[in-house]
């Protein structure tokens, strides 16, 4: 009984400062390489990750289910993103967004959630996978402002790779404008 009492204390000293460093925050570049693998499909703290794979599919169908979240700053957003995302770009807790830029803030993405029809799914992209961006950001969903890991999505792959599978693939490109908002599709080469 002893053994089991000092297993648990053990347990639950050294299991949060575990969990705390797979869910902090992370900067420029600094997302752990082994989550950025294919193969990789979901965060520590619970949350799915889509590639292409995952995210082509929804977008061909125009899925409603789906509120695709730009946190990427404006300048980005208006040369293309993904069609219907709505622009709520994120930066570290400590860092201030100009206000001429749309924050991510709970109460934002409350918002978002409520003009869209409340879809299922909240998928964060960024500038592909090294961003920490749409990482981070469901990371916060999910831990800061309590929405369940089954409803919230990292979309590794981000809009950079979107547009490169739509430039490269036929079918994709036929219909670009399933895919990419009206500044993206226009930029197609």
């Amino acid at each position: 009984m002893k053994k089991y009492l000092i297993y648990c204390l053990l347990a639950a000293v050294v299991m949060p400062v575990y969990v705390a460093r797979a869910t902090e925050e992370v900067d420029k570049d600094k997302i752990p390489p082994e989550r950025l693998a294919a193969d990789y499909k979901q965060l520590p703290w619970g949350v799915a990750v889509w590639d292409n794979a995952e995210a082509i599919p929804l977008l061909r169908e125009k899925s409603e289910d789906v509120l695709w979240v730009d946190t990427r700053p404006s300048s980005f957003y208006k040369q293309g993103t993904v069609r219907g995302a709505v622009e709520l770009v994120y930066d570290k807790a400590d860092s201030v967004i100009p206000d001429s830029e749309p924050a991510l803030t709970k109460e934002s993405l409350a918002a978002a959630l409520e003009a869209a029809g409340n879809p299922q799914t909240i998928a964060f992209f960024c500038q592909g996978p090294h961003c920490h961006r749409s990482y981070n950001a469901s990371w916060r969903a999910v831990a800061e402002w309590g929405y369940p890991v089954e409803r919230v999505v990292w979309y590794r792959d981000g809009y950079p790779e979107l547009y490169k599978a739509v430039t490269e693939d036929t079918a994709l490109r036929r219909r670009a404008g399933r895919y990419l908002s009206d500044e993206g599709e226009a930029a197609l080469p």
